[in-house]
């Protein structure tokens, strides 16, 4: 697969010169990310990083945020990445009694967390275990930013 971003042109000359915001004022989410699919040609085939986007930028500052970082990484998919380890070490779970604590209160907005990624059904379904606590340590021995399906092999 194939993304090919186009160059940013700012008409906005009191702008700083590397950095992007969304053309039209806007303070809705939904909005800004189509805008930003749009502007960055990023086409509606490209399922799994739309998918991944749509996840880890969850407000208009992180659109941007997403946008003016892009040009300096060579694929979307890599900056997604670096991206979720960024979030992951600023909101991921630091200890197995509050992973096991959310887990139990609400199993899919936990995965999301320790992850930092989407918790579909199908992914949750793949774990034999429902304790938490066995999930945490198979995290850890898997490493801080093994993905949810990995941990699932183990767990």
């Amino acid at each position: 697969m194939t993304i090919t971003l186009k160059k940013l042109t700012h008409t906005n000359p009191a702008q700083p010169a590397n950095t992007y915001s969304i053309s039209q004022a806007t303070h809705d989410r939904n909005n800004a990310f189509e805008q930003l699919l749009i502007d960055f040609e990023i086409k509606p085939t490209a399922v799994i990083i739309i998918e991944d986007m749509k996840f880890m930028l969850k407000t208009v500052e992180r659109v941007n945020e997403f946008a003016n970082r892009l040009p300096d990484e060579r694929f979307p998919l890599s900056l997604i990445v670096k991206m979720r380890k960024e979030d992951i070490d600023a909101y991921g779970y630091t200890d197995k009694a509050t992973f096991a604590h959310d887990y139990y209160r609400d199993k899919k907005a936990a995965f999301e967390r320790l992850f930092q990624e989407p918790a579909h059904d199908w992914k949750m379904d793949r774990y034999e275990t429902d304790d938490p606590e066995h999930i945490y340590d198979t995290y850890l021995t898997q490493g801080k930013y093994s993905h949810m399906s990995e941990v699932a092999l183990f767990a």
